[in-house]
């Protein structure tokens, strides 16, 4: 779920970094939307024939494939590259929060699904808001760290109007300051996603929605 989180900053990295537009933005981060659908579905066919570990970690590995292509984005990279970490990413979660929210259901009587599920969910929302904050803080004090001044002075790369109005030196050094601050907060995530692939190795082996 924290990677949920994460996922909010690939339009930041596509318009601040790259210097795209907003529909670029949008288009890298739909390509995460795209690929959680379909794995989710394959996920739930996989499980049933091999194991929630099995399929969790295909996830966990996914999630952290994607996260490494994330680190080694530079601001001369086209929105393709950063496409295809965002697309991995979302065959990772696809993969994962399937399996998990099945296993957990499993794992309970059936009076106790409701509560199992919703717990779930919260767990789910409470990620979400770590992963942000947490990658946020991070993207906030390697700015300070880089340049204290550049802090509020990025936010003009954003907006394209201004960002073609600028030098071309100042343009240069936010778009390192904010390239560099964005590489640590992947780091953060590439964290993330392995700590996710530990997890999904220490679920039970040989479980499945068929074996209890």
């Amino acid at each position: 779920a924290m990677m949920m989180g994460v996922s909010a900053f690939l339009p930041t990295y596509v318009q601040g970094a790259m210097g795209r537009g907003a529909i670029d933005g949008g288009l890298v981060l739909g390509a995460m939307s795209v690929t959680w659908a379909l794995p989710s579905i394959a996920a739930g066919r996989l499980m049933v024939r091999t194991s929630y570990r099995l399929v969790a970690i295909l996830g966990g590995l996914s999630l952290s494939i994607g996260c490494a292509i994330l680190v080694t984005l530079s601001p001369a990279d086209g929105r393709l590259w950063a496409s295809v970490g965002s697309l991995v990413i979302g065959i990772g979660m696809g993969f994962c929060n399937t399996t998990f929210i099945v296993s957990i259901q499993a794992s309970v009587p059936w009076g106790q699904r409701g509560a199992a599920t919703s717990s779930s969910m919260f767990m789910r929302f409470v990620g979400q808001s770590v992963g942000a904050s947490g990658c946020g803080a991070v993207l906030n004090m390697t700015m300070r760290h880089l340049d204290p001044g550049a802090v509020n002075a990025v936010a003009q790369l954003l907006d394209l109007p201004t960002r073609r109005a600028m030098a071309p030196d100042r343009l240069g050094h936010l778009t390192d300051v904010m390239a560099g601050s964005l590489h640590n907060a992947y780091l953060l995530a590439t964290g993330f996603a392995v700590l996710t692939l530990v997890i999904a190795c220490q679920l039970p082996a040989r479980l499945s929605p068929t074996r209890h």
